[in-house]
């Protein structure tokens, strides 16, 4: 066939293209969510007509049926946080799918030591046992390219496109060494966030040691807090009365909590334990939260938030309370001010 009929081809059968690609997108966040990676972004595209027919323009002759043979039809792109993910995921689809590894590759390891360019892998497969099932039988010779980047490295991949240079030769030699130093500060970057990612597990596991042997004297901070809610004897108690009065507890942002220990004036997690209720305490609090919205509740659960329970237990003027929850409007800061009021009456 000529191009112009491979084109008018794939036009008819573009349709199925665009199906598969929507439903292995929503395969591949299956499988990173069971896996628990976490990533930025899964992007899929399908490619253009004009596309296409380019490709078969420029590498003429190459295929003999560009509908099977072209390897990059469907696109996936999976976005992940950090270096360290990038290899468990191209792992993970590895064990997935069928790999055509003539086609994958990892384009870093193509880079010498002093050329630019910061890349990703791309894995190139097929549906593999999948395709024994009838949902996915049709797609069983559709190949399927996978790139699989962190943010850092799309950031490059972005501007580097965005630019206009395909190869380093392409590059003017004035500018070639501003993009060698620019690419090396976007892999730098990524190595930084994973070593910034590995610190920050040390100190939460350092900072759990320490709420559970009741050293307490650790800063607040984001991972301060969070280390001493997952331990806290405080924390559990007030879960726990608040499950007994069938009262949906849930923790709050752990920005949340950082204002309101800042407002007040709660520098260590030692100081921020003694601005929650122990268990006498918590049941009173909860037990206003119940006299206030109880009647307007029925037939809903009730919920309150650790920031609530903190904040109406201390008392925080109507700035503080705006400033630290901000979606709340006029009517959410006199309710809290009733709670609050309610608790000082029974002191």
């Amino acid at each position: 066939m000529t191009s112009p009929n491979w084109k008018a081809e794939y036009a008819e059968v573009r349709s199925k293209y665009e199906a598969y690609e929507k439903k292995l997108r929503e395969l591949v966040c299956e499988i990173l969510d069971h896996a628990g990676i976490d990533v930025f972004q899964v992007e899929g595209r399908v490619k253009t007509l004009d596309s296409f027919d380019e490709k078969i323009r420029r590498k003429s002759g190459k295929y003999d049926n560009p509908l099977t043979d072209m390897t990059d039809l469907v696109g996936v792109r999976i976005i992940a946080h950090y270096v360290e993910d990038v290899d468990r995921i191209v792992e993970l689809l590895g064990k997935e799918f069928e790999v055509r590894e003539e086609h994958s590759m990892n384009k870093q390891d193509e880079l010498a030591p002093d050329q630019f360019g910061y890349t990703s892998n791309h894995l190139v497969v097929r549906i593999g046992s999948r395709s024994e099932r009838l949902e996915w039988a049709k797609y069983a010779d559709i190949s399927v390219e996978f790139q699989v980047r962190t943010m850092s490295q799309h950031a490059w991949a972005a501007m580097h496109h965005k630019l206009g240079y395909k190869r380093e030769a392409d590059v003017p030699v004035p500018l070639q060494r501003k993009l060698f130093r620019l690419s090396a500060l976007f892999e730098l970057a990524d190595e930084q966030f994973s070593t910034i990612k590995d610190a920050i597990d040390t100190l939460s596991g350092e900072y759990s040691d320490s709420v559970r042997h009741g050293i307490l004297d650790m800063n607040v901070d984001a991972q301060s807090i969070e280390a001493y809610l997952r331990n806290s004897t405080k924390v559990s108690t007030i879960i726990e009365v608040a499950r007994k009065l069938r009262i949906t507890y849930w923790e709050s942002n752990l920005s949340v909590l950082v204002a309101i220990a800042g407002a007040l004036d709660a520098r260590t997690i030692g100081e921020f334990d003694g601005l929650l209720p122990d268990g006498t305490s918590a049941h009173r609090v909860l037990t206003a939260f119940l006299s206030v919205f109880g009647p307007r509740s029925e037939g809903r659960a009730i919920e309150v938030s650790l920031g609530s329970i903190i904040a109406t237990f201390n008392g925080l003027t109507e700035e503080q309370f705006t400033r630290i929850f901000p979606d709340s409007d006029s009517t959410g800061w006199r309710m809290f001010e009733v709670i609050h009021k309610r608790l000082r009456s029974q002191e």
